[in-house]
């Protein structure tokens, strides 16, 4: 018989972990279902499942570490099992591992369930003497269980600023470009790249339809910078309210050209377009897991604080990036105008 294999859905859970416990996979400290949802969440591993009359019969967990491939839960059906269908499995799973580049696959083999090795070396595989250590992480949070706190600073601009039209840097190639509207893909790379190193998730955690509604909304307007012919950052002007406020949803640069001149001409400038039209206030918002400067960049640009207050974050990790490391709380109040002050909120 032969089987197709396609990507894990949500609907094949339930038979996937009925599959593993009639095989003898499923032990006491692993929660199946959670295995299942790290997989899927995980940028670099999947769980492959082939169906016989709408029922799961055969599955395998994949995954690549940049260094290993490894597999896991080869499961077949035992009212079906043959020879053919387990190697169809390992053919799925290696297959996986070659169209990622992955040079070397190696798999754990338990002591309780020896009896497979012939199975392997019949297609390859081979025992190599490696010593194998582990230490359960007890106090890491299960993904998706997570969640960051973080301290939120809005800031709005009353007035139209009075100062000279921005310029860029004279020893710089720049274009300012209105995407209109970006691809998806394209969103996804200037997003990603700009809010990788500062946990920018929100959008990360849309699928590519609620993205596309948003970026495609008329009333939002997203201007890319490019210097010397490459992005180097952009901002993201949200109009859909209607009333004359406008928010600055995004602002940020690529890694490589922070500290390069160019991102207080990006600021000045789009703040420049955001001020075109009826709009009557214009306001932004930062967090303490943003650009240590963030909040001075701000000020600096004619925004002043009204605002703190504290969000909870989903697990970063939904999204394929880190838990991110705490910076120490500054002791000094955020500076407003005058004698005003906002205190920072402490956790």
């Amino acid at each position: 018989m032969s089987l197709t294999f396609r990507p894990i859905e949500t609907d094949d859970i339930d038979g996937i972990v009925d599959l593993w416990e009639r095989c003898g996979l499923l032990v006491p400290h692993n929660d199946p279902r959670r295995d299942i949802e790290s997989a899927r969440r995980a940028p670099d591993s999947d769980i492959l499942v082939a169906h016989v009359l709408g029922k799961v019969v055969a599955s395998v967990m994949v995954g690549y570490d940049g260094h290993r491939g490894w597999v896991y839960y080869v499961a077949v059906d035992p009212n079906r099992r043959r020879a053919s269908m387990g190697r169809q499995v390992m053919k799925a799973a290696e297959a996986w591992m070659k169209t990622r580049g992955v040079p070397k696959a190696e798999l754990l083999i338990r002591d309780t369930n020896a009896q497979v090795r012939d199975f392997y070396a019949k297609l390859g595989w081979s025992e190599e003497p490696r010593v194998v250590m582990s230490k359960p992480m007890v106090d890491a949070p299960a993904i998706g269980l997570g969640t960051v706190d973080t301290v939120v600073t809005s800031l709005e601009m009353l007035n139209r600023p009075t100062r000279p039209s921005p310029h860029p840097p004279a020893s710089m190639r720049t274009a300012l470009i209105r995407a209109e509207p970006p691809t998806v893909s394209f969103y996804r790379y200037l997003y990603n790249t700009v809010g990788g190193d500062w946990t920018w998730v929100s959008r990360r955690l849309m699928d590519d339809a609620e993205l596309t509604g948003h970026i495609t909304d008329p009333k939002v307007e997203i201007y890319v910078l490019y210097v010397d012919g490459a992005p180097a950052g952009y901002g993201e002007i949200d109009r859909r309210r209607n009333d004359g406020n406008v928010e600055l949803a995004y602002f940020g640069l690529m890694p490589e050209f922070i500290g390069r001149g160019v991102g207080r001409y990006l600021l000045d400038t789009v703040i420049d377009i955001a001020w075109t039209g009826p709009t009557t206030r214009l306001w932004v918002h930062t967090c303490d897991l943003d650009h240590p400067r963030a909040i001075g960049t701000y000020q600096k640009a004619g925004f002043v604080p009204f605002d703190q207050y504290v969000e909870t974050l989903p697990d970063p990790r939904l999204a394929g990036l880190p838990i991110p490391q705490r910076r120490p709380t500054p002791s000094d109040a955020v500076s407003l105008s005058g004698n005003d002050t906002v205190t920072p909120i402490r956790r």
